[in-house]
């Protein structure tokens, strides 16, 4: 905004000509006089009174300047900016018109780079309501494929499965670089949507809708069942299970996760721990489980079946044995005496990683499919996952309290040893979880 209303001009030889004509009385070379702002020339070097036009100006009262320079910096339209506001309201927006001119929108990489059902559905997810920029709304068309975003923060999308999820800032420029997932819906892949049944071992429950599946994020956890706590991941707690220092029963992921495989396909037809007290040619190794109407054995291995690692000889402070070696030998001399002991069927499953999928996937290439006549969807694996992530401590105690208080009756439910059942008892009568005192069962006569 022009805020002088005239000037004082000094007559010269190259402004007589101009003036006369604009009806001003000429007097002499050096005179001083003063002219309408209206009336000056637009190559003036008179110096007038300038306001920034632009609301948010923070210090609008320019310095003097020459109207000159005032007529070359006047806006499109019609409006007076200093540097500073016109950088921010018109350069940036320059700034990505040269680019979008040099390249490519984000709009025409997707259908050039994607298929055009996965293009659609990204147009479709674009929130043209909250995507505005200095007052207009931006289309994928009006950024460029390696834009940041608005405020650099990215730009929002909707979530197309859930209208319940609110829109989410998202990195195009990630999107592009072959991160696939940045524009995935965050709240979509937080454990409170993929596995909600997690949400027993969170302290805070909140942590259920700040934290998707695959979090690396430490967070702290407690068990179900005794209220011990300890920090660990969500990548761990789903691949895993919570593993409690407390009420832990000793049994292994994998071995949990099959017992309930085989419980849910042969009922009580099976045996876990197969040992010298079922077969004495077993001697001193046991076996994981065994189906005795189909003379089979099911091994599984965990990890240090396939990577093993190097452990100090007692006798020895300076040598190492290859326990990788170790175990692979054992492991044949097992199946040997298996066979030699008309063992039929002697299945050994990869469960190197104790996750749902990873076993999952072990079982159904293996022979067991045929063996056991099943279908993948036949099983309940979700609900394998979930024993094996359970106490086997908390189940005996409760068969226990249930009225059977029985160790016989209870080691053919549970399909275990009586020492292991013995211990589960005593460690849950630590935890106040049943009545079991050995000493009052033996006076009982156990049967």
């Amino acid at each position: 905004m022009l805020l002088s209303k005239t000037v004082i001009v000094k007559w010269n030889p190259a402004n007589i000509k101009h003036y006369k004509f604009k009806g001003y009385t000429y007097t002499k070379y050096g005179d001083e006089f003063e002219v309408n702002i209206g009336d000056l020339s637009k190559g003036s070097h008179a110096l007038v009174k300038v306001k920034c036009d632009c609301p948010d100006c923070k210090n609008p009262y320019l310095k003097p300047m020459t109207y000159n320079t005032y007529n070359k910096n006047i806006h499109e339209d019609g409006k007076y900016y200093c540097q500073k506001c016109g950088t921010k309201l018109f350069g940036k927006q320059k700034m990505i018109e040269t680019k979008l001119k040099n390249s490519i929108s984000f709009y025409e990489w997707c259908y050039i780079n994607l298929s055009k059902e996965e293009a659609d559905n990204i147009m479709l997810r674009w929130d043209y309501d909250k995507n505005i920029r200095d007052g207009k709304i931006l289309t994928p068309k009006d950024v460029g494929f390696s834009s940041n975003g608005l405020n650099k923060k990215g730009y929002w999308f909707k979530c197309l499965d859930n209208t319940d999820h609110e829109s989410e800032l998202k990195s195009i420029n990630r999107f592009v670089g072959g991160q696939k997932g940045s524009l995935d819906c965050f709240k979509c892949n937080t454990i409170s949507t993929t596995h909600p049944n997690l949400s027993i071992f969170l302290v805070n429950k909140e942590d259920a809708y700040k934290y998707s599946y695959g979090s690396g994020e430490k967070i702290l956890m407690n068990c179900p069942d005794c209220g011990y706590e300890k920090k660990m991941s969500i990548g761990t707690l789903i691949s895993q299970g919570f593993s409690c220092c407390r009420c832990s029963d000793k049994r292994s992921y994998p071995e949990k996760f099959m017992f309930n495989f085989l419980e849910q396909l042969l009922n009580k037809d099976f045996q876990a721990q197969l040992s010298r007290k079922t077969f004495t040619w077993c001697g001193n190794y046991k076996y994981d489980f065994y189906i005795d109407n189909l003379t089979c054995i099911i091994e599984t291995h965990g990890l240090q079946h396939y990577e093993g690692g190097f452990d100090r000889i007692k006798s020895s402070s300076s040598r190492y044995i290859n326990t990788l070696e170790n175990t692979q030998e054992n492991d044949m001399i097992k199946e040997k005496l298996a066979k030699d002991n008309d063992i039929i069927n002697y299945i050994i499953l990869d469960c190197r990683h104790s996750e749902l999928k990873w076993i999952k996937n072990s079982i159904m290439q293996s022979y067991l499919p045929n063996l056991l006549n099943f279908k993948e969807e036949d099983i309940n694996w979700l609900k394998c996952h979930e024993f094996a992530c359970s106490s086997r401590v908390r189940e005996a105690c409760d068969l226990w309290n249930s009225g059977i208080e029985n160790i016989s009756e209870i080691i053919k439910i549970m399909k275990m040893g009586r020492n292991a059942i013995k211990n589960f008892l005593k460690k849950g009568t630590e935890l106040g979880w049943c009545n079991y005192s050995p000493k009052i069962y033996l006076s009982h006569k156990e049967k």
